[in-house]
């Protein structure tokens, strides 16, 4: 098969191509000549393709025979190196591993479990695949397989060593060592002996390694811890000189201010008395030549003279003297008092601007807050009306371009007898009742990312899928189609009970190309459009009620997840015959 299968897993394909060329007596008791086969045949794979071993897998009869084919297909869809046949590997690798643990033989869940492990490997499911290759260690154990237990060993080491868990390698190595000796396979021993000690020196390695950064992360803590230690007592240090330089420096300015105050003060007295001591030295100037030239008693006469006028000016200077300091006495009040008020004035005018300005701050914050709702609330109104990339694109360019899906689902339903049921319920129930039907069919859509509701039509609900750039199945509108009659069932049933009338529906699917796009300027909708739409609503008036009818394009994407019943070729209006298939359930 390939490197990727041990030889003793090949030899189930024989098993599954006999199967395949109708030997019917037999197939019920295949199963029992599955571990003859696995001893007696060389490895072979099946030369049917992979669409011809699908076909015969939906034909077997018995566990036995899927088994072989699952066997024959998983090896194919491993082997290709499609994306798509890898992810088909692990589907079908999961029913041959569900199908092995349903047959009364240990020897073949191994190998199941084994290949279901290298489907996941191949997705690079690195977790499901060391599930599996335990699950394949605990069933070669039973079964008592050597091969597979160390080939699935193996691969769990890999993977342990991978993610650098080497005490996980070496118990996995270390059990199934154990398991060896206690059942004797020398061979297996020795092999597992040896990776075991090549684990055990890793894991050594390894303990060292960490023992070795785990010191170096100490030493690098404690430097870390004292650096921080001693710039936190430069920190403090600092900020005790900061606070003592700023005292210091305000003491200064304080002392600075004072002195030239002083100095001031002394300047102009200074000046006022040099200014008086030049006029008292004029008039003693004056009073020696007028002393020289006057007689004994004209001088005595002009000395009381100049007594008198002498003590006159001294009364005179000392009156100044106190007129001139009640004026700056006065000065210096009407000083204090303006900057007081100038202060004052700034204060409130500071006041009143802060005021100002967190009345508007909250006001912008409110209009703020409430075109934020506004513009959320627009938001959400136009992605409920159109899908969220044709919102986005809307929002960014104003308008959305029409696009083309090759692969899109479109669903109708529609109520059977609607007409009849109008008349009995009256206008108002009749609203009441669709508006309960399609709120639950908008809740079911929700529940599937991929699905998208269309539109309503009267009482036709249409929906779609594959209205992306992403390629899918229409799994997920099955589902949902098939929760919207589940929805139907249980309404018309409980309205049956209190003798009201009901809705029952008709679905329709079909799988092709549609277009897609926004049209017109007001009011406007989301629409696709194309023949798919046609025959999807053709098919839709071909089912009948309680049931979901498709067709044979949605069939072939979906057949291998849903059990089908074929309806054979149904007439269409205006599409002549199709083949239809009625959804049953899914697997």
């Amino acid at each position: 098969m390939s490197a990727q299968f041990p030889c003793f897993f090949n030899q189930f394909c024989t098993c599954g191509r006999a199967q395949n060329k109708g030997v019917k007596g037999k197939r019920n008791k295949a199963w029992l000549l599955l571990p003859l086969l696995l001893l007696a045949f060389p490895p072979l794979l099946s030369a049917q393709s992979t669409p011809e071993l699908i076909e015969a897998l939906d034909a077997a009869d018995s566990d036995a025979e899927r088994y072989g084919i699952l066997y024959d297909l998983t090896g194919k869809l491993l082997e290709s190196s499609r994306k798509e046949d890898k992810a088909l590997a692990v589907t079908f690798s999961k029913q041959l591993y569900t199908t092995a643990k349903r047959l009364p033989d240990n020897k073949l869940a191994g190998p199941a479990a084994y290949t279901l492990a290298l489907a996941y490997r191949n997705q690079r499911d690195e977790r499901n695949t060391d599930k599996f290759m335990a699950e394949a260690v605990d069933f070669g154990m039973k079964a008592r397989q050597p091969d597979l237990i160390m080939l699935a060993v193996a691969e769990r080491n890999r993977l342990a060593t991978k993610a650098r868990n080497y005490r996980e390698a070496a118990a996995i190595s270390q059990r199934a060592l154990d398991y060896f000796t206690k059942n004797g396979d020398d061979r297996s021993l020795s092999a597992l002996r040896a990776q075991l000690q090549r684990e055990q020196a890793a894991l050594q390695r390894r303990k060292r390694e960490i023992e070795s950064e785990t010191k170096a992360l100490a030493g690098e803590v404690n430097r870390l811890q004292n650096e921080k230690d001693r710039l936190s007592g430069s920190n403090q240090q600092l900020k005790g000189t900061n606070q003592q330089l700023e005292k210091e420096n305000l003491t200064r300015t304080e002392q600075l201010a004072q002195r030239a105050k002083q100095l001031e003060e002394s300047n102009r007295e200074l000046s006022q008395t040099q200014e008086e001591k030049a006029v008292v030295e004029r008039r003693v100037a004056e009073s020696k030549k007028e002393i020289s030239a006057l007689g004994r008693e004209a001088l005595e006469q002009r000395t009381i003279a100049t007594e008198a006028r002498e003590q006159l000016m001294e009364a005179e200077l000392v009156r100044k003297e106190a007129e001139m300091k009640a004026e700056r006495q006065t000065t210096q009040l009407y000083a204090a008092i303006g900057a007081g008020a100038a202060l004052l004035l700034l204060a409130l005018t500071f006041f009143s601007r802060f005021r100002v300005k967190q009345r508007s701050a909250k006001k912008l914050e409110a209009a703020n807050s409430e075109l934020d709702a506004a513009k959320q609330q627009s938001d959400d109104l136009l992605k409920n009306i159109l899908p969220v990339e044709i919102a986005e694109e809307l929002k960014a360019t104003g308008k959305a371009r029409a696009r083309r899906f090759p692969e899109a689902t479109v669903l109708f339903c529609d109520f059977v007898n609607f007409t009849k049921t109008a008349e009995r319920l009256g206008p108002e129930a009749l609203v009441q009742e669709l508006d309960v039907c399609f709120k639950a069919f908008d809740k079911i859509m929700d529940n599937y990312p991929g699905v998208e509701k269309i539109k309503t039509i009267g009482d036709a609900y249409m929906a779609a899928s594959g209205l992306s750039d992403r390629k899918s199945l229409p799994n997920d509108l099955i589902r949902a189609a098939l929760d919207m009659q589940k929805f139907l069932s249980t309404e018309g049933q409980k309205r049956s009970e209190l003798g009201l009338p009901f809705f029952s529906g008709r679905i329709g699917l079909h799988t092709g190309p549609v277009v897609a796009g926004v049209v017109g300027a007001r009011k406007f909708a989301y629409d696709i459009w194309g023949d798919t739409v046609n025959v999807a609503s053709r098919i839709e008036s071909q089912s009948e009620p309680g049931r979901v009818n498709i067709s044979e394009s949605t069939h072939d994407r979906i057949k291998y997840k849903f059990r089908c019943t074929y309806r054979g070729k149904v007439e269409a209006k205006n599409k002549g015959l199709i083949d239809m298939y009625f959804v049953e359930e899914e697997m």
